[in-house]
């Protein structure tokens, strides 16, 4: 028996019968048909908190037997650079990506590098050029970041991109995506803009939770 703290590689290791059981030792609500990817995300969410209270409990150790992972058992994308994109709600994409050994490498050779997720939106489905697009930044350590999509956009695409001496290339995209249709009172809303909300819809906080995206996330707006 050995103790192995717990992290990406190690969740990643595990069956998700045994992640359900150790979010429920962290007091994690686990909603039905979780994503394996979202359920270890927020396990390692909870984790880092408890680590920067420096309240983490013995729980955050786990033993396990001493066994070598299942190379099977990986996912297969580990040695390939992709980047895919889920919708964790209609203003929310959860963007993960990973790099191969080999791109790995010829960008290591280059220091003053720029690593980059550049989110892009079109009117149409078959369009070539995006209506418009925004960068964030990443390091190489990063794998995953949540995203605050524009409101009133129907199409999306996320590029994973690398800058070197103001010379953008792409690594690789993601499929096109559709936004689900929703009410048009709620795509259209911003702050400051007068809109027809319901006293029911009002009572549930919208005004005040769009307010508070839009300064924490003002250049997703448009």
């Amino acid at each position: 028996m050995e103790n192995v703290k717990i992290n990406r590689a190690y969740l990643e290791t595990l069956s998700f019968s045994d992640l359900l059981q150790l979010a429920d030792e962290y007091g994690i609500d686990v909603p039905e048909n979780l994503n394996r990817r979202f359920l270890i995300g927020d396990i390692l969410d909870v984790s880092e908190e408890f680590r920067k209270t420096s309240e983490e409990p013995e729980m955050i150790i786990s033993e396990t037997p001493a066994v070598e992972a299942d190379p099977e058992q990986l996912p297969r994308a580990y040695n390939s650079t992709e980047v895919e994109v889920m919708l964790h709600n209609p203003a929310w994409a959860f963007i993960y990506w990973n790099i191969s050994e080999a791109d790995s490498f010829n960008l290591s050779k280059h220091p003053e590098k720029k690593l980059m997720i550049r989110v892009s939106s079109f009117s149409e489905k078959e369009q070539q050029k995006p209506d418009e697009s925004f960068d964030i930044q990443i390091s190489k350590e990063d794998s995953e970041q949540y995203v605050l999509l524009p409101a009133g956009k129907h199409f999306f695409r996320a590029d994973l991109i690398y800058s070197i001496k103001n010379n953008i290339d792409i690594l690789a995209s993601s499929k096109i995506f559709e936004m689900p249709h929703g009410s048009r009172l709620i795509a259209d809303m911003r702050p400051g803009r007068n809109s027809e909300i319901s006293p029911i819809m009002a009572l549930s906080g919208m005004n005040e939770l769009l307010l508070d995206h839009y300064k924490n996330h003002r250049e997703s707006f448009s």
